[in-house]
């Protein structure tokens, strides 16, 4: 039996994991006791917080533009393999009994997942279990409306609660939903989910580049390699290069037996915030947790966003604290050796903003006072 039962499901990158891990720590320290139920790709290197984690069949999108959903073994997945998951997801929804049940994303995003989110949605309502959306602070913009008036809908009639990791200092829920008036009695914003900033202070050195998970990310790995000794501040200096438990292997065999001298490159950095608190300058991707860091670290950034497939989050967001002096932006259709190496000599120390980065307590409080009933 648990307490309550996380599902999440990552397709391309990482960073729904780590946030959900953040909250799990948090959960923990509350002895709150969850499962975590995963239908991505499987990785030694994830590590989602939980004593409990039940693996789902897996699957991963088909590409970077989201064009479909392929299993382990890159085969499109068909309707006996959905029958499959969703009995695997409605067991494992059984067999741990949850107090509380919580959703990543959905219905504001996942939506190729209803198949077993919806009977799974309807199951814990018909059991009076109460039933939480946990979503990003900014959405995917949609070209279809009706694909917003649905997740409202299903919003309404699923979910009791919808936690907002975001500030609406910043912005609100709102910025990216047109429909959010519509459940504003549902919405609670948590605050951002950022790591606790009990790192060591002390002189900084280098540049630190990170692709995310490194299934996409690929350009900027080679232009950061090449853009080191055109950089006029940090030519002399080590830059270390992380391109994610995704990255292709064989793109990451050429790379590193081609290195220029000074630059290192990892597939994966244990210590990889504790190497964001002590660079000069951090690049990378603008997804939601690498922003986290940047901003929990107080390091000087250069951000190339993510835009395949209609991805507008991460440009969006970039945007904005870039507006605010957080960060410095980089297109990535200007994306070459030079322009990065312009940027990362131009990269200033991020303003300070006045919003909540603590929305892992925040959201662990708010869970465990609704399994205590006092909410």
């Amino acid at each position: 039996m648990t307490d309550i039962l996380i599902y999440v499901q990552h397709l391309l990158g990482i960073g729904h994991v780590r946030r959900i891990a953040l909250i799990n720590a948090e959960l923990k320290n509350l002895g709150i006791k969850t499962t975590v139920v995963t239908g991505g790709i499987p990785d030694a290197a994830l590590d989602f917080g939980s004593d409990n984690v039940i693996q789902l069949p897996p699957c991963r999108t088909a590409d970077s533009g989201f064009s479909g959903l392929v299993d382990a073994a890159g085969n499109p997945v068909n309707e006996a393999w959905r029958q499959a998951r969703k009995q695997a997801l409605l067991d494992a929804f059984k067999s741990a009994a949850p107090k509380l049940l919580m959703i990543e994303m959905f219905p504001f995003g996942r939506r190729a997942f209803r198949f077993e989110l919806l009977p799974l949605l309807e199951r814990a309502g018909q059991a009076g279990i109460p039933r939480i959306c946990s979503v990003r602070d900014l959405l995917v913009r949609k070209s279809d409306p009706s694909k917003e008036v649905w997740m409202r809908d299903i919003a309404r009639s699923h979910f009791d609660h919808v936690l907002v990791h975001g500030d609406p200092m910043l912005f609100g829920f709102g910025r990216s939903f047109p429909f959010a008036s519509d459940i504003a009695d549902m919405i609670e914003y948590t605050g951002y989910v950022a790591p606790k900033a009990e790192f060591v202070g002390g002189e900084r050195q280098g540049v630190l580049v990170s692709a995310g998970g490194g299934a996409v990310g690929a350009a900027l790995i080679e232009a950061a390699i090449t853009a080191r000794p055109l950089s006029s501040r940090f030519a002399d200096q080590p830059w270390d290069i992380v391109t994610g438990p995704h990255f292709p292997t064989n793109t990451f065999h050429r790379l590193a037996q081609n290195l220029p001298t000074g630059v290192t490159l990892h597939r994966f950095l244990p210590d990889f915030r504790a190497r964001m608190a002590h660079a000069c300058v951090s690049v990378s991707q603008a997804g939601y947790n690498t922003l986290m860091d940047v901003l929990a670290t107080g390091t000087a950034s250069v951000m190339v966003p993510f835009a395949d497939g209609g991805e507008s989050e991460q440009s969006e967001r970039a945007a904005i604290l870039a507006g605010k002096k957080v960060l410095s932006l980089l297109d990535p259709d200007d994306l070459s050796p030079q322009s990065l190496a312009n940027q990362i000599d131009r990269a200033k120390n991020p303003v300070k903003l006045d919003i909540s980065l603590d929305g892992a307590g925040i959201t662990a409080a708010k869970l465990a006072e609704r399994i205590r009933g006092k909410a």
